[in-house]
């Protein structure tokens, strides 16, 4: 069966340029052919940037990295399309400017700007971020006093904040592309997981939370787990206690993947026992000491479990490659 198709974000970096015109052609193809911002350094260091833009049903996502540098949008800039954008930073501290009031944070924080008005952008040390840029009607729609966050700082220890940030990381992983089938599913659970940001109430609050938040809890357990699967005794209640939600609700998401938290617990540490297995840096080790490693305390359970998983004996399958997760 052919490959799904995937949406490929477009790429950009200084690094594809030559030293001396990194400032320039960043200025000219990113500064005035996409995003329409005069750019300015803020100090004399070799400048340097980089960007992946993710053009999503519905959605824009932008991650990308940059060298101290203030971005500014003037009127003749900002765009003509009425969309709302919100300024997440994850490494560094943005400063940001629109409508007369500023506002600053460092990681974790994230602010609500509007693309028809002038704004400026600023980041230092290094920074890092992401953009997402939706309709303003469609943010409107579950959100109807999202004007209220406009240009204010939001606390980052907002738990959907956290939740949307986690639940990007997904485009970070290039190994895990979005397909074209699942990207509107995606973008829904952007927007979900955005109007609880902004205060989301009643309905539109519990049409949310069984989308998209749903969906970013859903793929927080999956990572903590896969963090964890190593510990032996892992339990349900520890990894709940980790994402700050209860056991009862852990249980309900992982039971809409067709399957408990034990097997969620087993199939991870049985992936992580075949990869050492197949992993020529692990040749020194005893499939007793891999399976330990992997989590498991009892070996005899470990071999019944892996031949049941996989069909093949852990020493058969060891170094051959035949087997897969």
């Amino acid at each position: 069966m052919a490959d799904e198709e995937s949406i490929a974000p477009f790429r950009l970096s200084t690094a594809a340029f030559p030293v001396r015109e990194r400032l320039a052609m960043w200025r000219e193809i990113y500064g005035r052919n996409i995003i329409h911002a005069d750019i300015e350094p803020l100090d004399d260091r070799p400048f340097h940037a980089s960007v992946s833009i993710h053009a999503l049903p519905g959605v824009g996502v932008a991650i990308g990295s940059r060298s101290d540098a203030n971005y500014i949008i003037g009127k003749q800039g900002a765009k003509a399309q009425d969309r709302i954008i919100l300024s997440l930073v994850t490494k560094g501290v943005g400063l940001l400017q629109q409508f007369g009031r500023e506002t600053s944070g460092g990681p974790g924080s994230a602010v609500l700007l509007s693309a028809t008005e002038p704004f400026s952008a600023t980041l230092r040390g290094d920074g890092a971020f992401m953009t997402l840029s939706f309709p303003r009607a469609a943010v409107q729609a579950l959100a109807p006093d999202f004007a209220d966050a406009m240009a204010r700082p939001m606390d980052p220890s907002n738990g959907a904040l956290r939740l949307l940030t986690d639940y990007l990381g997904v485009l970070r992983d290039p190994d895990r592309p979005i397909s074209t089938v699942l990207a509107s599913v995606f973008s829904g659970h952007l927007l979900d997981l955005t109007a609880l940001v902004l205060g989301a109430r009643g309905e539109s609050r519990e049409i949310a939370r069984a989308g998209g938040a749903k969906a970013a809890w859903r793929r927080a357990i999956l990572r903590e787990i896969g963090a964890r699967a190593a510990t032996p005794g892992l339990s349900a209640r520890v990894i709940a206690r980790n994402l700050g939600i209860s056991a009862r609700y852990l249980h309900a998401i992982l039971e809409e993947t067709g399957k408990s938290f034990s097997e969620t617990v087993l199939e991870r540490r049985l992936a992580d026992a075949l990869s050492a297995l197949n992993d020529r840096r692990c040749d020194d080790k005893t499939i007793g000491e891999i399976a330990l490693s992997a989590g498991f305390s009892d070996i005899s359970y470990f071999n019944r479990s892996f031949r049941r998983h996989f069909g093949d004996t852990p020493s058969r399958a060891r170094g051959n490659g035949r087997v897969r997760a």
